[in-house]
């Protein structure tokens, strides 16, 4: 890699930490090769959030949907939940066709931490989340839950 180059990457830590944490799935050329150039102590140019994800400022049940490396705004929340939490219970779908999720241990102890978030991991090898299966696990009025996703591929069922 050589110069500047404009990336549109999450930020995965939570919003007081005194490190910026990145996840990146290698997918081409310059993601493949960035953890072999890029160094501590190198400059970079930070940009502002894009995006309407306020888990905070929402309704009192809420329904978050990660798929593969979509998690990283999730991760970030998950690991903030002590100092804003949800202001009430969170299903959280997070679909990964990894053999091993990333950071899934990490969202299940959070998770318990916090109390508020049921996390409900899906191995999409063995069948894509459908709203069916969403609503299998969701009680209450689909209409009064406010969704949140960052997703590669979440397939509604055939009516």
């Amino acid at each position: 890699m050589d110069g500047w180059h404009r990336h549109p990457f999450t930020i995965a830590s939570a919003p007081g930490d005194e490190d910026l944490r990145f996840t990146i799935k290698a997918l081409g050329d310059g993601t493949t090769r960035l953890q072999d150039v890029v160094q501590p102590g190198m400059p970079a140019v930070i940009g502002g959030p894009i995006g309407r994800f306020y888990p905070t400022k929402s309704t009192h049940r809420q329904l978050w949907v990660a798929g593969g490396i979509g998690v990283t705004p999730f991760l970030s929340w998950m690991r903030d939940l002590g100092q804003h939490p949800p202001r009430g219970t969170v299903d959280f779908f997070y679909s990964s066709a990894e053999p091993d999720m990333p950071y899934a241990e990490e969202i299940r102890d959070l998770a318990a931490r916090a109390g508020l978030v049921r996390v409900h991991f899906i191995d999409s090898r063995q069948g894509h989340l459908t709203a069916e299966r969403i609503s299998f696990h969701v009680h209450g009025d689909p209409r009064r839950l406010l969704s949140l996703c960052a997703c590669h591929a979440i397939r509604r069922a055939a009516a």
